[in-house]
């Protein structure tokens, strides 16, 4: 995904300094949903959060480093939910998914994050760009799990391809988010989730 001896320079911080080096990474993914990481320089986080630019250092070796560790620790939540959705499988898990419209509703902050630091990183040679694009392949590959275990055990028909329907489904999810934090007070991105959810319930489930 990426190189070691880019994004891990820093040194591995004690027991102790964990809930500083946490402080360091909410700054710095505020600074980045606000002004995008290129805009950001790690005095600007240093400063956020009141500690010298060799402090901050100390935890993360360098910008690249401090942005693979943002990016790490606000995506384990999406990437948790989304194997325990794998998990489940079939129409069980195809209803769950109004509560990560739920989750963002509740905390925007995360899918700021990402759809600034997504734009920033769309050319290959962009510091973050592969982890992108193994976060949404991964993102895919576990849904189209979700679709071919409803399919195994009968529930979902199967005549609908899995591949594609994975692509559709992550495309409404990136789309719709997009939308609602361009314009959130014109859009309800709960009901449109859970319109999206019974109309895809009802094709998976479309036997013919």
């Amino acid at each position: 995904m990426r190189s070691s001896s880019t994004a891990r320079q820093g040194r591995k911080p004690s027991a102790r300094g964990e809930s500083r080096r946490d402080e360091f990474l909410q700054a710095a993914a505020t600074l980045f949903a606000e002004r995008g990481y290129a805009s950001t320089s790690i005095a600007d986080v240093a400063a956020a959060v009141g500690v010298t630019q060799q402090a901050l250092l100390y935890y993360f070796g360098n910008k690249t480093g401090l942005l693979h560790a943002v990016i790490d620790h606000r995506d384990g939540a999406s990437l948790a939910f989304a194997e325990e959705l794998a998990a489940l499988g079939g129409v069980a898990a195809i209803e769950q998914l109004p509560r990560y419209a739920h989750q963002n509703v509740a905390d925007p902050s995360l899918a700021r994050l990402f759809a600034v630091l997504v734009a920033e990183n769309l050319h290959p040679h962009d510091v973050a760009h592969e982890h992108f694009v193994t976060r949404y392949r991964n993102l895919r590959e576990v849904i189209e799990q979700m679709i071919t275990a409803g399919q195994q055990s009968g529930e979902f028909t199967p005549t609908v391809d899995a591949h594609l329907k994975a692509f559709e489904i992550l495309a409404f999810i990136e789309g719709a988010n997009t939308q609602w934090l361009l314009d959130p007070a014109s859009i309800d991105l709960v009901a449109a989730t859970e319109s999206f959810t019974k109309d895809l319930i009802r094709s998976l489930t479309a036997h013919h």
